[in-house]
């Protein structure tokens, strides 16, 4: 191997280690904190990282805005609590569990990891059966599908009381999700983003996004190459949506549906992916970062008050949709326009580059080539 090989491949690990250089930072420093408020903030960011990243996969590459996603989070969170409940809870709260799942879902007691993949596979598998109706769309159209999938997630949860409880809490799931294995799986997303964006069918993937019909005509499979997205990015929401049943225990199907009352996991991760930039994983990292600040800050202003002064409930709400326009208005590519750049090419103008400012012309995000190259 030439210096130059290896210089090249210092180059493409740049991005994801200094990401992943910044979520162990992260990690170290509020777990030296050992503070239960900080603690839970940052798990909480860390799983809502994981589907901004799941996102980024499949719309960043593509293009095709994707509201359907947490049906992903959605079916990972219960497959992973089925897997994992005690047997002995499961007896007495699936009483009415039909005979061909019973038989080996009750009896079941995989440890966390296990339920952890399984569910992420689930969502996987899900994700392939529908891929064929989705990955066709673009536009208004595809956005309409991937939020009827989520409609379709949501009804089917609530109406499958034998199965999922239904509209009742769902309890008895075991309490593994720690801010040290939300980090480490948050690390394995952020290496996987960057791989993905990085390989061949990640290229093309980013040709057909630019321009379909000009990669359609070099060759690329379009279709294809956003149903691998698709499946992939499912896996990992799926993924978060393990987590995110074993941090918080006792969840339902509102917990993945659209919430004016609290979080919203539906609009939320797509608010940090489209402020940060969708076109980057780096984007996706300072767009979960950014939002969750913002958010905590004015949620706790708006809950504790702050000099005698005390905000009308929604303002944190109201403070995100204004940042979000902004950003649309101002930087419609989002903050952040390429991946992070080597050291030696830290300057202003660089600085520039990876805000996206190039006096009007597009930048070439690194990395990427024309859409010619990756057939």
């Amino acid at each position: 191997m030439t210096w130059a090989a290896v210089g090249e491949a210092a180059r493409k690990a740049w991005a994801p280690l200094f990401l992943g250089a910044v979520v162990v930072l992260t990690w170290l420093l509020i777990d030296n904190l050992d503070d239960v408020v900080y603690t839970n903030t940052t798990v909480r960011m860390l799983l809502m990282l994981l589907i901004v990243l799941g996102l980024q996969m499949f719309s960043g590459n593509s293009g095709v805005l994707s509201f359907g996603h947490i049906a992903f989070v959605a079916i990972g969170a219960y497959t992973s609590a089925l897997l994992t409940i005690p047997p002995e809870i499961k007896k007495f709260t699936f009483l009415t569990m039909p005979d061909f799942l019973a038989s080996w879902v009750l009896p079941a007691r995989l440890d966390t990891l296990e339920g952890t993949l399984v569910g992420g596979g689930l969502a996987a598998a899900f994700a392939l059966v529908v891929s064929p109706a989705i990955v066709r769309l673009a536009g208004v159209q595809a956005g309409i599908a991937t939020l009827a999938l989520l409609v379709i997630a949501n009804v089917f949860i609530a109406q499958t009381s034998s199965i999922t409880r239904g509209t009742s809490t769902q309890i008895g799931v075991p309490t593994t999700t720690t801010l040290f294995s939300v980090t480490v799986w948050a690390l394995i997303a952020i290496g996987a983003a960057v791989a993905f964006k990085q390989s061949r069918v990640g290229l093309r993937l980013r040709g057909s996004r630019e321009n379909a019909r000009a990669a359609r005509s070099v060759g690329v499979r379009v279709a294809r190459e956003r149903g691998l997205a698709w499946v992939l990015s499912a896996f990992l929401c799926g993924v978060a949506g393990a987590l995110y049943g074993h941090y918080f225990v006792t969840f339902s199907y509102l917990d993945f549906y659209f919430n004016t009352n609290g979080l919203d996991i539906v609009l939320l991760p797509i608010a940090m992916l489209v402020v940060g930039g969708m076109t980057t994983v780096t984007g996706a990292v300072v767009g979960c970062y950014l939002i969750t600040f913002v958010y905590e800050v004015f949620r706790r202003w708006e809950v504790d008050g702050l000099g005698g002064v005390e905000p009308p409930s929604g303002t944190t709400n109201l403070v995100l949709a204004i940042v979000l326009l902004v950003t649309l208005a101002l930087r419609p590519r989002g903050l952040v326009g390429r991946e992070v750049p080597w050291p030696t090419d830290w300057s202003l103008d660089g600085l520039r580059g990876l805000l996206g400012r190039r006096r009007g012309v597009a930048v070439e995000r690194a990395g990427e080539q024309p859409a010619e190259t990756a057939k």
